[in-house]
């Protein structure tokens, strides 16, 4: 099912026909059960992706949905371990092929005890409508392990 565009050019006396109806009913169950897509980590993942950002995981977290145009919300959440000491670790996200933060992504972060949590949300705001890939990447100039358990979705709002 899919948003359709609400009639509004309605004139004086012009009677609601069915497929009105129909397309008023079909809009609220898209707006009920917007597009999402979840993906929880079932290994560890380790990174050696040096200075560049790389997948994290280009089959699992490489999420797509069909928006009807508009935002969309991001979220990861995991646990990293440090492969040395003072070990920094930059987070992004590539939508539809390119990156949404800068230079150091979206978050940068210096995973100096031996277990860091991390987590981010993000709106990626006017996205056309049609399918869009959200791909979670890093960057790390030492190695980095994120554990099992971690979990990247996205959904439309």
């Amino acid at each position: 099912m899919s948003w359709t565009t609400p009639k509004t050019d309605w004139t004086v006396g012009e009677l609601v026909a069915p497929s009105d109806m129909n397309a008023v009913g079909e809009n609220l169950a898209v707006l009920k059960n917007p597009a999402m897509a979840v993906y929880t980590t079932t290994a560890d993942i380790n990174a050696h992706t040096n200075s560049e950002f790389a997948d994290m995981d280009s089959t699992n977290l490489n999420l797509a949905i069909t928006t009807a145009g508009g935002n969309v919300l991001a979220h990861f959440d995991g646990v990293m371990v440090r492969g040395s000491r003072d070990t920094e670790s930059c987070l992004d996200i590539a939508v539809d092929g390119v990156r949404i933060g800068g230079d150091q992504g979206l978050m940068r972060v210096k995973v100096e005890d031996e277990y860091i949590s991390q987590s981010f949300t993000r709106v990626i705001q006017n996205l056309s409508a049609g399918t869009h890939t959200f791909k979670l990447q890093w960057k790390n100039p030492n190695n980095v392990l994120l554990y099992a358990g971690a979990q990247f979705w996205v959904r439309e709002i």
